[in-house]
């Protein structure tokens, strides 16, 4: 079997396709990936290289996007075969993918439900093969977590959007082909003043700056935007559906976006252990955490078996996020504090307690919206 060979989904049960995956796999191996950039090194060239390459073969042979409807490229995946295509990645070693998380949970499938004909055949199979990384332009220095509250402008005029204002927190957007972007078209209506475009990040008026983590990593940027002219063709829904465009890719995030976080740190405990196996208080340690990363992956089988059943998500779904992220965290410290990894991952962890909604406002929705809690006093 090579990389060209590609698994059909189609008349495969869920266990044959497994089996099926674990074979691909061991003809062809996952990548070693370079090392990420240090400030000042172009080793980030190379890595975004490797991961392209990979990308393009999981593409190559149909894994790439598999939940996207056949039509545009996918295999109409059932969540259960997402998630398990997510845990056979990560029991083979898989590391790549992350850089193309935007475009392939976030962007693809929003273009998918919103976007026109054009649009889909423009833009979607250079999201599945890699040859489109995409960034998210959502967050401002005054709008994180409540989205509404953005203030970047975008005006009509004639064919195009005109936007100027400040985007920050955007992964990796200084290598991004593209980002999705949401802009404030009226300044008197919070919720339906919003537009979604995709913006091509070289469009003059556009600026990127780094940011370098405590990690010493530029991992995140500013997008500054100067009168950059996006054309009104890139608006996804109709200029004024911001909220609601953006809100179904939200939706999307929350489908099996953190299976990979939760399978992964399966894998981090199981290394830890064999490491470590001499010290009986490490092990008794490494075994409550390895007891609360089972107990995150039950619930994540539960959200997705609701979702395979044509179920509402419950509070299951609700809650992953912010378990799957206090739980990395959790385990990334004991690891830095038994000295059994690189601080680099401990610092991380901190980051995905913040993208996305942070723990706090995570547990604020949990208390409202599913416990049934009296709203947080507001000032």
């Amino acid at each position: 079997m090579t990389a060209q060979d590609t698994i059909a989904l189609s008349d495969l049960s869920d266990n044959q396709f497994r089996e099926r995956l674990r074979k691909w796999f061991t003809a062809n191996p996952a990548p070693s990936l370079p090392p990420l950039a240090s400030v000042g090194d172009d080793i980030d060239a190379e890595y975004l290289a490797a991961q392209r390459l990979w990308q393009k073969r999981l593409a190559q042979a149909g894994l790439a996007g598999i939940a996207w409807p056949t039509a545009y490229g996918g295999q109409g995946a059932s969540p259960m075969q997402q998630l398990i295509f997510h845990e056979e990645h990560q029991r083979a070693g898989g590391r790549g993918g992350e850089p193309f998380f935007v475009g392939l949970s976030h962007a693809g499938p929003t273009i998918i439900s919103e976007g026109t004909e054009e649009q889909r055949r423009r833009w979607l199979p250079g999201i599945l093969s890699g040859d489109l990384l995409f960034a998210q332009c959502f967050s401002e220095p005054g709008a994180g977590s409540d989205l509404a509250a953005i203030k970047t402008r975008g005006v009509v005029d004639d064919d195009y959007v005109v936007v100027s204002g400040q985007k920050i927190w955007n992964t990796r957007a200084q290598h991004a082909d593209m980002c999705e972007l949401l802009v404030r078209t009226d300044a008197s209506d919070r919720y339906g003043g919003l537009t979604y475009l995709i913006a091509d990040m070289r469009t003059p008026g556009i600026t990127v700056r780094p940011i370098t983590a405590i990690t010493g990593r530029p991992e995140f940027c500013e997008v500054f935007f100067d009168d950059a002219r996006i054309p009104l063709e890139n608006v996804l829904g109709q200029v004024g559906e911001g909220w609601r465009v953006a809100t179904t890719t939200l939706l999307f995030e929350r489908s099996t976006a953190f299976a990979a976080t939760i399978i992964g740190l399966q894998r981090v405990v199981a290394e830890l252990a064999v490491r470590n196996s001499d010290s009986a208080v490490l092990i008794d340690r490494l075994q409550h955490l390895a007891d609360d990363v089972y107990a995150a992956r039950a619930l994540l089988y539960k959200s997705v078996a609701e979702q395979q059943h044509g179920q509402e998500p419950g509070p299951a779904s609700s809650a992953l996020k912010l378990i799957a992220t206090e739980l990395n965290y959790r385990i990334r410290r004991f690891a830095v504090l038994a000295e059994l990894s690189e601080i680099e991952d401990y610092f991380e962890s901190f980051g995905l307690r913040i993208g996305g909604g942070t723990s706090e406002v995570q547990r604020n929705i949990l208390a409202e919206r599913v416990l049934g809690l009296p709203k947080e006093l507001r000032g």
